[in-house]
């Protein structure tokens, strides 16, 4: 597995560095350590030529050199290799195009955000990177049980592609097997839209139906539980399936939320879809974006972006 670290040296960037050291502990990780520092030539042009320039410069690439020596010597434990890089410039472009050259499996970083009405923002970068990236994201946030390792996951469960390439990639990750799974498959109440806002639909969610998704809950659980034993599936039934995903992950504490994205393409770049995105933005955890079905047949991004327009 390649994985792309994105580092600045804050505590939220030293968590995600732990955290991709305890996933070289259970898995063969080649590490790609990405700090991008600001340029003032870069933004404008009226530096240039000016007498304390050279001093700003090698002074900044002192401090970057620091952060990247230092996220090397705790990788260096358990990554096959490491290879630190340091970008000037944009952050943004300079990670989405870094991640491309090296062709990474999975991007890592701290949620640098804040806090609004009780729930963690993402700062602006790692909420771009989540949206644009190509590959799977993994946003880092602390965990309360004081180990970066993710020891209950949810994983949230619709039966599409994406969904079920989620799954395959959590089998990928060969986490411990005393690791807790909860499958959380939504049964979303019927909505029309009026305008700015909705009213309810007059329908009501027959019993079956919550059965039936119950019962592909049900099922998913069980093939999970080959890998993880200590795992239980969770049918609720709720207006918002992203903040029915959020709330299983609140009421059981959980470390980590796992969603496939089947986003949508626009005008060239990938974006994420509205249950991916609500998740990234009020999870209490950390939260793993995956993209492992345009790994595995890059045609189904066409597939979903044609579902997402329908």
């Amino acid at each position: 597995m390649k994985v792309l670290l994105a580092t600045d040296g804050s505590a939220a960037a030293t968590e995600a560095v732990k955290f991709v050291r305890s996933l070289a502990d259970y898995n063969s990780v080649d590490a790609v350590v990405v700090t991008v520092s600001y340029d003032p030539e870069h933004y404008s042009k009226s530096y240039f030529g000016q007498p304390w320039l050279a001093d700003w410069t090698e002074q900044e690439n002192d401090r970057t050199q620091a952060i990247l020596d230092q996220a090397k010597q705790t990788l260096d434990e358990t990554c096959q290799s490491v290879k630190t890089i340091h970008g000037t410039g944009a952050t943004l472009p300079f990670l989405l195009n870094q991640a491309k050259v090296d062709k990474v499996d999975l991007i890592v970083m701290g949620a640098k955000g804040h806090s609004a009405i009780g729930r963690i923002l993402l700062g602006s970068i790692s909420d771009s990177i989540a949206s644009r990236a190509e590959c799977s994201v993994v946003i880092i946030r602390p965990s309360d049980n004081g180990t970066v390792r993710p020891e209950r996951v949810v994983l949230g469960y619709d039966r599409s592609i994406a969904s079920r390439e989620a799954v395959a990639e959590l089998m990928e990750w060969n986490l411990r097997r005393d690791t807790k799974v909860d499958v959380v498959s939504v049964v979303q109440n019927p909505y029309v839209y009026a305008g700015d806002g909705y009213i309810a639909e007059p329908i009501t969610v027959r019993p079956e139906q919550i059965a039936e998704v119950n019962e592909s809950a049900q099922r998913m659980a069980s093939q999970v539980a080959e890998h993880f034993p200590h795992t239980e599936a969770h049918s609720p039934t709720a207006d918002h399936v992203g903040d029915a995903i959020v709330k299983v992950a609140e009421k059981n504490k959980a470390d980590m939320i796992v969603v496939g994205d089947a986003g949508h393409s626009l005008l060239g770049e990938l974006l994420l879809g509205s249950t991916s995105k609500y998740v990234l933005r009020h999870a209490p955890c950390s939260v793993w974006i995956s993209r492992h079905h345009y790994k595995l047949d890059p045609s189904n991004k066409e597939v979903d972006d044609v579902a997402a327009a329908s």
